[in-house]
């Protein structure tokens, strides 16, 4: 199988989950430790590229382009929804949904999430290159 068509052996496996744990603890730094616009930029480019990550383990042979496409729209999705205050009620009820949902709509988190979709992209090209 051509490296570029995706990972999908253990080592590889063993790499994406190393990167979703080490993108997870990045994340949860950057909104505990980054105070402000960096933050929140830094965190929201960071959700990108652990939805791209995810889909990688779980789509395989998605090509890279395509991964970090569909992590960028769904991160851009997930903003606009908070439109609507459904992310809000649900953070409400279930507290930890905040983490996944957020709470309120803000402009800026769309530039993080293009930040995210092309990290995300670089970053799967560098490890499928390397499995």
């Amino acid at each position: 199988m051509s490296v570029a068509r995706g990972v999908d052996h253990a080592a590889g496996r063993r790499t994406l989950l190393l990167a979703v744990t080490l993108t997870v603890v990045l994340g949860v730094a950057a909104k505990l430790l980054v105070p402000g616009l960096t933050g929140d930029l830094f965190g929201s480019a960071l959700y990108t590229v652990l939805l791209a990550l995810l889909l990688a383990l779980v789509a395989p042979r998605l090509p890279t382009l395509v991964v970090a496409g569909v992590a960028t729209v769904a991160s851009v999705g997930v903003e606009l929804l908070q439109l609507t205050g459904l992310p809000a009620a649900a953070s409400a009820a279930f507290p930890p949904a905040a983490w996944v949902l957020g709470s309120t709509f803000a402009a800026t988190d769309l530039l993080g999430y293009l930040a995210g979709g092309v990290s995300g992209l670089v970053l799967l090209g560098v490890l499928r290159r390397a499995s």
